[in-house]
């Protein structure tokens, strides 16, 4: 994505507190010649136009952020692409969970929002057509595993370990094999989340205890990390701001 890449780029931006998102309306005309902006400042607003408008994009301006408050959001036949704008770094972890394509630091200058969010964008893979609507991210998937459809909540995932054409996937408590390759299960898992660290590992970022030159610990796990994986494992982290 370019700067000016839209004619007329529609966004919906929902502010906690007046005039939360100034420093986004500063930036937003950077990836648009016409922005169209339309802001909202209470939830049942914000819940009333994403169900009738369509939008390329939308933002929740918060300085914290009450996931239970967002749950509609979820609950959306369709839903525009979302970002999770704040000063605080710590609503990063909460805004994926709710299903965030990515999460914006409020300290972020104007003339480097286009570029940001441009990355992030590509990083999911979006398409931002109008009338192109995406369905909202549930923060779980549901595998087959030992006959039985078992409801896995993405939080509650340490890693996966690949097995030829079987996966193995490990949480605090148990750990499930299923037949399902990488690639699949990767267009389902949040890719700010999780990143493939290994031709035989995937893990979720919330879930390391530590790293130490090549290796990754999680939970009690000691996992490698291969050379060609690091130095975008290290730029997602930092990236998340988690770094």
């Amino acid at each position: 994505m370019t700067t000016n890449a839209f004619e007329s780029l529609h966004c919906l931006i929902y502010e906690d507190t007046f005039d939360a998102g100034r420093w986004l309306k500063q930036g937003l005309p950077g990836l648009s010649e016409k922005p169209l902006i339309r802001v909202v400042s209470e939830i049942k607003q914000l819940e009333q136009r994403l169900r009738e408008d369509d939008y390329h994009l939308a933002f929740l301006v918060v300085s914290q952020l009450e996931i239970n408050d967002f749950l509609f959001i979820q609950k959306l036949d369709f839903c525009p692409p979302f970002l999770v704008c704040s000063s605080n770094r710590a609503v990063a972890a909460d805004a994926f969970v709710l299903g965030a394509s990515g999460f914006l630091s409020s300290e972020i200058q104007p003339k480097h929002l286009s570029q940001q969010i441009g990355q992030l964008l590509a990083k999911n893979t979006m398409s931002l057509g109008v009338g192109q609507r995406h369905r909202a991210q549930m923060p779980f998937i549901f595998v087959k595993s030992d006959y039985k459809l078992v409801r896995l909540n993405f939080d509650d995932i340490l890693f996966v370990e690949g097995l030829g054409e079987y996966l193995r996937i490990y949480t605090d408590t148990a750990k499930y094999v299923v037949l399902q390759s990488f690639s699949r299960l990767m267009e389902v898992l949040p890719t700010q989340q999780f990143l493939r660290i290994h031709r035989s590992y995937l893990v979720n970022l919330y879930k390391i205890n530590f790293i130490q030159n090549n290796v990754v610990s999680v939970g009690n796990h000691q996992l490698p990390i291969s050379k060609s994986q690091k130095k975008p494992f290290l730029e997602l982290i930092e990236q998340v701001g988690l770094l």
